[in-house]
């Protein structure tokens, strides 16, 4: 290929399929501090966000940042717990990740998620050596649906934003790739096809990777 070009991959929904994990921790949580959550509504708000600005949306505007950690720390610790057993790749990913590297695409992830969960999931899966770059909540200041991480991550593998495609399953991020000026691939883990058309212009939306080749992506461009 004479020009460069890269693959950003949201990581929780994309990955993984265990946002439905993440979603049960939070619930649990608030339940706990005497705030009653429906899953729709988790799911609609807060997909794709930082822990902080979930936090401060449910429970407390005003709590200070160390009451915050402590309580996503206490979210963490129960998803991790919960996911464990079902720790695995999204279907075709692997594949995926092989072809794409035979390409000589670059590769990086942009996701929410903080430090620890971060590691939980691509070291779990050996996937760490994959991505050249990857930015989590803790490395920007704004979360999507601001642009801030799929940008960072854009700089960090040296390839415009214009020559990125984003693997996304949220409505927030696929907001922020779009405003990135990014190509975007819906994902339907987490939502349904017909909710995920509404969220943008995408260049596709599939199940999986198995129905994805890199090959053909790179040729949209």
């Amino acid at each position: 290929m004479s020009e460069k070009y890269a693959f950003i991959f949201d990581m929780d929904g994309v990955i993984a399929d265990n946002m439905s994990y993440h979603a049960q921790s939070w619930i649990e949580l608030f339940r706990d501090k005497g705030h009653h959550v429906s899953l729709d509504d988790f799911c609609l708000y807060a997909a794709g966000r930082k822990a902080e600005e979930v936090v401060r949306h449910y429970l407390n505007r005003s709590l200070t940042m160390d009451e915050i950690n402590c309580l996503a720390e206490q979210k963490d610790v129960l998803y991790r717990y919960m996911y464990r057993p079902h720790l695995k790749p999204l279907n075709g990913l692997l594949k995926f990740i092989e072809k794409s590297t035979a390409l000589g695409i670059s590769m990086g992830i942009g996701t929410g998620s903080s430090p620890g969960n971060i590691a939980f999931v691509l070291s779990g899966l050996n996937l760490k050596d994959c991505f050249s770059s990857v930015v989590g909540a803790a490395q920007v200041k704004k979360g999507k649906p601001d642009p801030e991480i799929f940008l960072t991550v854009a700089s960090q593998l040296n390839v415009s934003p214009e020559n990125c495609m984003v693997f996304e399953d949220s409505q927030f991020g696929i907001q922020a790739a779009t405003t990135a000026n990014m190509k975007v691939v819906g994902l339907t883990t987490s939502h349904s096809k017909m909710e995920i058309e509404t969220f943008g212009n995408l260049t596709d939306i599939v199940k999986d990777f198995t129905e994805l080749d890199p090959q053909r992506l790179i040729s949209t461009f």
